[in-house]
């Protein structure tokens, strides 16, 4: 039998989880390592290195949860 490489599940899960959220009126939040190379989010609000942010379709706009990367632009 060959072994099929998968691809990896966070981002479908991520996704799924997003959807739930918003199915049963919560509120989604990342939490964000801000120290990660590429990570662009506004500083001054990282405590400890961290940043939460509301991903609730009031909250962003042009929300992409990719299989890579999270982008969207605050409102």
């Amino acid at each position: 039998m060959e072994v099929t490489q998968l691809s990896p599940c966070r981002p479908y899960l991520l996704r799924a989880f997003y959807e739930w959220l918003l199915d049963n009126q919560l509120t989604p939040h990342l939490v964000v390592d801000a120290k990660v190379d590429g990570v662009m989010v506004p500083m001054e609000f990282a405590r400890d290195g961290q940043i939460v942010l509301n991903i609730a379709p009031r909250a962003v706009v042009n929300l992409a949860l990719g299989n890579d990367e999270v982008q969207f632009g605050a409102r």
